[in-house]
């Protein structure tokens, strides 16, 4: 009996020890917000006079690299301070790599928080040139970000930090066009022990999107977004967010 019961508490252990090093710094990699889901750019500036709460939901996907498709899921709660900087909190859930954990693996919660400074917003630089009128706008912005994923793998949680910089290019009146890059670094870091040591990453992302799509409150974006791994695929995925106006 007691044999039974050392070899049950080792089984996740001996799970883990199948996959490669390699394999569990992928899969904490893309198993936090920053790499289950797709980039967003800054929020729209909006009136300094006022604060506005926001409510978001994501989806994501991870296309090629060395294991399946994997999809994600996630809302999250927005706060955009004086009508400029972004902070956010995320919840979600992403589908496990099956054919790196083998059948029946299930899946895994992940939590984010997430702040996205608005550093320069002004004149659109060449940009009324392109759409042809004087409502461009261009805004570079900082980013910050972390996350937490339990059991990633069997005994495995994911800890990840990131920062980077936006851009985006936005032209149009009433419903605005934008397009946006977010490149940036990220360190999966070692928040189990016995994990592999901690692996720093760098990623870019891009998208385009509507903004003030109904009611001047909805935006949606697509982005795709690559972190620069030879074991990493694609994620592309879609965002729509609801701002409260005052």
């Amino acid at each position: 009996m007691g044999l039974a019961l050392i070899g049950i508490s080792l089984l996740p252990l001996r799970a883990g020890a199948q996959v490669s090093e390699s394999e569990i710094q992928t899969l904490r990699l893309e198993g936090t917000p920053i790499g289950a889901l797709p980039p967003m750019p800054l929020a729209m500036p909006a009136s300094r006079n006022n604060n506005y709460w926001g409510a978001r939901l994501q989806s994501g996907r991870r296309q090629g690299g060395d294991g399946e498709a994997l999809d994600a899921i996630a809302v999250g709660i927005d706060f955009q301070y004086r009508g400029g900087s972004v902070f956010g909190l995320t919840a979600g859930y992403q589908k496990r790599d099956c054919d790196v954990l083998g059948p029946d693996c299930g899946g895994h919660a992940m939590y984010g928080a997430r702040s996205r400074l608005n550093l320069i917003t002004g004149g659109g630089l060449s940009i009324p040139l392109i759409f042809g009128e004087g409502g461009a706008t261009t805004t570079i912005g900082a980013d910050l970000g972390f996350g937490y994923a339990p059991n990633v793998a069997p005994g495995v949680t994911a800890c990840t930090a990131d920062m980077g910089i936006q851009f985006s290019l936005a032209g149009l009146q009433r419903t605005r066009f934008i397009t946006y890059v977010t490149p940036g670094v990220m360190w999966d870091t070692k928040c189990s022990s016995g994990d592999p040591a901690p692996v720093t990453s760098y990623f870019t992302g891009f998208g385009i999107g509507l903004q003030q799509v109904r009611s001047r409150s909805v935006d949606i974006y697509i982005g795709l977004q690559k972190i620069f791994r030879d074991d990493t695929g694609y994620r592309l995925g879609v965002s729509v967010i609801y701002l409260r106006l005052p």
